[in-house]
């Protein structure tokens, strides 16, 4: 299976064997070692407003755990803007689905479509490919899930705090 991976290359992206015209000021980068930091604590911007009402936020707890993904740097990439990070995409290849784990943005760049342009893509990759796109979402982030239902996306499964959501070929 071949991995999924943007190549910035002078305002167009090496997509699915072909390359095509970027719509956003944004380019995708392979995480580094030294992006570590910065990815926490962008991904502890994100969500923090919606772990502190449920389980309340245990810094040790969060760095632990983000560290535990981290092992596997080869699953994130960065998202810059003018050369400046300004949120990261963490993706698990599996045979029959990928599986978005983290898509963060920096609050200032979201709503600009970039999250958008991003799923998008995913989407096309994986209809070629003729596999599942999943992702889930905090109950609670009514925005992100207006975005995943407008881009095809429907719930098929939920916990009690996430719903679920796929879209299959």
């Amino acid at each position: 299976m071949r991995p999924w991976k943007f190549s910035d290359f002078q305002g167009y992206f090496y997509y699915a064997e072909r390359w095509e015209r970027a719509d956003m000021d944004y380019q995708l980068r392979p995480a580094v070692l030294a992006d570590h930091d910065w990815i926490y604590d962008c991904k502890a911007a994100s969500i923090r407003c919606y772990v502190e009402p449920v389980w309340g936020w245990d810094e040790a707890f969060q760095k632990l755990d983000f560290d535990g993904d981290f092992v596997s740097i080869g699953q994130f990439q960065v998202i810059e803007s003018s050369a400046k990070p300004i949120g990261f995409l963490q993706v698990l290849e599996g045979k029959d689905c990928v599986e978005v784990a983290e898509l963060h943005l920096l609050p200032d760049y979201q709503g600009q479509g970039i999250g958008s342009s991003i799923l998008r893509r995913l989407l096309a990759d994986c209809r070629e490919r003729r596999c599942t796109l999943r992702l889930g979402c905090f109950k609670e982030n009514h925005r992100a899930q207006a975005l995943y239902q407008r881009l095809g996306l429907r719930q098929t499964a939920e916990t009690e705090t996430h719903y679920i959501l796929d879209m299959t070929p």
